[in-house]
């Protein structure tokens, strides 16, 4: 009786204790959240649905997806406190940390990188009836580049600038509203900086020949010199029926999705635990969460969230110590 008696008590307490780790305490958990996204049909805002699924699924937390201008905006709008997540990509998010470039001086350092998602490539197309085959052929000419405060506008223009070409109009819009001037004659060329495949490409080729338009090795590396945080990069051949037989030269950057540093620790630890163990929902939603690799994470700029290190700690990887806030 007495050997029973131990062996009900210990039965017990194991009983207790997965009851506990069951009935884990959300009382600093949000019931809902908001993603920082892009405008409609681009990358982010796909992205952004696929990932408010995995949180509604996984961890019983509603997500809505807001449109916004893009990384730049995203970065603002954490910092604020006016967005629970967003996405951004290295560069934006840097100068926002460090006050340079578009923050003009002001920092943005309450923002956290929690996990690394894909590498966004630089973009551009022409109907191939323009001729315009280069960046130097944009001399001159209109050029869509995305949305006030998204990376391609930020971005676009310095690539072009750095090298010594002046567009006649740079042009900010949405994928979907530039797409549509330049099939109607308004634009020479649109651009965007997005995963692979761009679905504007993919869209457009279904009924317009164009053609891709390269950033030449020579030309990335001008502008690597003064944006370390971007990288040389090739899109390769078979992506798009415009570029079936070659690759595409290009420029490639990191993205992540950040939150503000006065996220509950422990719920950003289950966001990040989450996502890495059912990426195939992220996939469902765009090929590019392929990319969505744990030791990507030591590419962020800045620090990261103490609930994410937490997690990544776990796995073994090791965290510098620049991306640890004390």
């Amino acid at each position: 009786m007495k050997k029973l008696a131990i062996a009900m008590m210990i039965l017990g307490i194991l009983m207790f204790s997965v009851a506990g780790v069951m009935a884990q305490d959300k009382t600093n958990w949000p019931k809902g959240v908001t993603i920082g996204a892009a405008p409609v049909g681009g990358t982010y805002y796909i992205w952004g649905g696929g990932f408010a699924k995995l949180l509604h699924e996984k961890l019983g937390v509603q997500g809505n997806v807001e449109v916004t201008g893009g990384p730049v905006h995203n970065t603002q709008l954490v910092d604020a406190k006016n967005l629970d997540f967003g996405m951004v990509t290295a560069a934006p998010v840097y100068e926002g940390w460090t006050g340079e470039g578009w923050a003009k001086g002001k920092k943005h350092q309450n923002v956290r990188v929690i996990f690394p998602m894909y590498a966004t490539w630089f973009q551009m197309y022409a109907e191939a009836k323009k001729g315009i085959k280069s960046l130097k052929d944009l001399e001159g000419k209109s050029v869509g580049v995305g949305p006030t405060g998204g990376t391609p506008a930020t971005y676009w223009p310095k690539i072009l600038e750095i090298n010594g070409i002046k567009a006649g109009r740079i042009v900010n819009a949405g994928s979907a509203d530039l797409n549509s001037q330049l099939k109607d004659g308004m634009l020479d060329a649109n651009s965007q900086a997005v995963g692979l495949p761009w679905v504007t490409v993919t869209e457009i080729e279904t009924t317009h020949d164009i053609n891709m338009i390269p950033i030449s090795k020579a030309e990335a590396d001008k502008f690597i010199a003064q944006y370390p945080l971007f990288a040389a990069g090739i899109i390769p051949k078979g992506t798009y029926k415009s570029n079936k037989d070659q690759d595409i030269e290009t420029l490639s950057i990191w993205n992540y999705m950040t939150v503000h540093k006065d996220t509950a620790d422990d719920f950003v630890y289950e966001v990040v635990k989450k996502t890495f163990e059912n990426v195939d929902i992220l996939i469902a939603a765009h090929n590019s969460a392929k990319e969505v690799k744990a030791e990507a994470i030591l590419t962020s700029p800045i620090p990261l969230h103490p609930g994410a290190v937490k997690y990544y700690k776990e796995i073994g990887i090791t965290i510098p110590d620049k991306l640890i806030m004390k």
